[in-house]
């Protein structure tokens, strides 16, 4: 029965001491939220140009390579 009382000590000690540092970590803030930036138009239609130009590159590589495959068959 001795043993018992160990393992049963240990493990509320274990429950006392997570309990303890568990509340540092879930406790609030006093500092204003942080809140992330709108995104704007402008930014959005200057990327979908660049993606444009980028998916003709990829389709010119793709029919370059279509071609050379046609070609050697």
């Amino acid at each position: 029965m001795v043993g018992w009382a160990i393992v049963k000590n240990l493990i509320l000690a274990s429950g006392c001491l997570l309990a303890l540092a568990a509340s540092p970590a879930v406790s609030g803030s006093l500092a204003d939220p942080v809140v992330e930036s709108r995104v704007v138009a402008a930014d959005a239609v200057q990327n979908s140009n660049e993606d444009m130009h980028g998916m003709l590159a990829l389709l010119t590589v793709a029919l370059i390579l279509g071609a050379a495959m046609g070609a050697g068959g």
